[in-house]
């Protein structure tokens, strides 16, 4: 692999950012309630609110009793991996169909990834958004590095976690 995926994938890790759990009770549909705040359905009743910080108390007042809030973002590591190759890089070492027609842009997939629990948001047809916890972002860089080289593989420099080598 590590012959073909270079030039065809660039992974860049960095925070997660300001990211909220919303659980919602009896509501479908947490664009009926957040408006026009990113979201990604991670589970039948609960979405993370992107970037959603600044609002919550907004967004509290406005869910009331229907649901729950909480933010997340700062045990969270977010992996873009762009270029017509973040397929093939996501089937490295997972159990996970990354090229099925139905996991297209705005589809989200819970799996397995180099024993790491990770949450996968495809943004576009050439790139999605890779999510794990802080703690287990040392062993999906080193993954990474591994298959396509350290070069294809940039860290934020504000990135809470204590990276495994650099090659």
């Amino acid at each position: 692999m590590t012959d073909r995926v270079p030039d065809r994938v660039t992974v860049t890790m960095a925070p997660a950012g300001d990211v909220i759990a919303l659980d919602l009770w009896s509501e479908d549909d947490a664009q009926a309630v957040c408006g026009d705040i990113a979201s990604l359905r991670v589970e039948p009743r609960r979405w993370w609110l992107l970037d959603a910080g600044a609002r919550i108390d907004a967004l509290s007042a406005t869910i009331g009793e229907r649901g729950a809030l909480a933010p997340i973002g700062g045990g969270l590591v977010r992996a873009t991996l762009a270029g017509p190759g973040w397929r093939e890089l996501l089937m490295v070492a997972g159990l996970f169909d990354a090229e099925h027609p139905g996991f297209g842009p705005g589809a989200v997939a819970s799996t397995v990834l180099h024993h790491v629990p990770v949450r996968i948001a495809v943004i576009g047809e050439d790139a999605c958004d890779v999510y794990c916890a802080a703690s287990y972002a040392p062993s999906l860089i080193e993954l990474w590095r591994h298959a396509i080289g350290a070069q294809s593989v940039s860290i934020s420099p504000g990135l809470p976690v204590a990276t495994i080598g650099t090659a």
